[in-house]
């Protein structure tokens, strides 16, 4: 169980920020809070969305405590049923813009949420309770909007709230960002075959070990290049991942003495590698396998054993930000003739896969 003491502290006003993003954990199940006791005393600006504290121009720097508030407002995401004190800020910006909403820094266990134009309860336009990406917070469970979209014409209400009651020392930082250009993978190549996922989508084409059989593509001599696609979808009340398999055959290589390279470039953060234990799907595991963020070719290269291998591919993760219809480029250089696989029924590694 964590606790968290409302500190009266001052926070000293720092020349810049500088945050980076970290692996991210499981976030870990909240238990308890402690209640922040206000004084309702001091600064009557920035107690509701009426009386923000305005926020002239970007970047922005600032802090305060909490706890002289009053709960006005409260969202969950995902956690609700808080009572904790809270502080507003507002700001118009001058053109269309994405920003950075910051609370890495602050001393409580922070929540924040965005308004556009007026309260709309329950219906925040972004809304974030704990960020594992923060760079090394002073206390676990701080927050962090790290892309908000905001046009000109609008007003926005940046509400700085706590999990529980907790109140505390805040350090708020609003800072215009530069978005990268989208990814856009180009290939050129053999079209792997698959219909695009969706919602509802039973993943029993090319499907390898997760799947109920194995199909067989013709392709031209190494180097070969196939063209696929994955992406994260809803399938009985559970989030599952499109997942590829191409069945490799040691009669097409000269195997244990000559590499096997195979480059994945995906518009996705990506997982892929070798796995033994095909094609009878009997405990099918990586042979070694690497990962890589989207629109970054990455090349694993082996020396395979005299055994069929599968090269797998597929979504890094579970998040539904990963649309389906994602593109990915497959170039497999060593080999004569991988295929996609499709229907070998394997339930057990379904957990693993899926």
């Amino acid at each position: 169980m964590k606790t968290v003491t409302c500190v009266a502290i001052a926070v000293a006003v720092l020349a810049a920020m500088a945050l980076a993003q970290t692996p991210t954990a499981v976030r870990p199940a909240k238990h308890g809070g402690t209640t922040g006791e206000p004084t309702y005393e001091g600064r009557i600006e920035g107690d509701t969305i009426e009386e923000c504290w305005t926020i002239p121009s970007l970047p922005f720097f600032g802090t305060g405590n909490t706890c002289a508030y009053i709960d006005n407002y409260d969202e969950a995401c995902p956690y609700d049923g808080n009572w904790a004190p809270d502080v507003v800020y507002c700001y118009s910006p001058p053109h269309g813009m994405f920003v950075s909403i910051s609370l890495c820094d602050s001393y409580y266990d922070t929540k924040v949420y965005v308004y556009e134009d007026e309260w709309t309860p329950g219906f925040p336009l972004y809304c974030n309770d704990d960020n594992s990406n923060c760079f090394e917070p002073p206390v676990s469970y701080t927050s962090w909007l790290d892309t908000v979209e905001m046009g000109a014409g609008h007003t926005y209400y940046i509400v700085i709230d706590g999990y529980g009651g907790d109140c505390g020392d805040y350090v708020l930082a609003v800072n215009e960002i530069v978005l990268p250009p989208p990814c856009d993978v180009i290939c050129v190549g053999v079209p792997e075959g698959e219909p695009t996922c969706y919602d509802g989508y039973e993943d029993n084409y090319n499907g390898g070990c997760n799947s109920s059989g194995w199909a067989y593509i013709p392709v031209s001599p190494s180097p070969i290049v196939y063209c696929g696609e994955s992406g994260v979808f809803d399938y009985d009340g559970s989030t599952y991942r499109d997942t590829d398999w191409y069945l490799l055959s040691p009669y097409f290589y000269p195997c244990g003495d000559v590499p096997i390279s195979i480059t994945v470039e995906a518009e996705f953060g990506v997982i892929f590698g070798f796995v033994e234990g095909v094609p009878e799907c009997i405990a099918p595991a990586f042979y070694s396998y690497t990962t890589a963020a989207e629109c970054t070719p990455t090349t694993l290269t082996e020396y395979l054993p005299c055994v069929p291998i599968a090269i797998f591919v597929s979504t890094d993760s579970w998040d539904p930000a990963y649309t389906c219809g994602l593109e990915y480029s497959l170039a497999v250089e060593g080999y004569g003739d991988p295929t996609p696989v499709e229907n070998m029924s394997w339930g057990r590694v379904k957990s693993l896969y899926r």
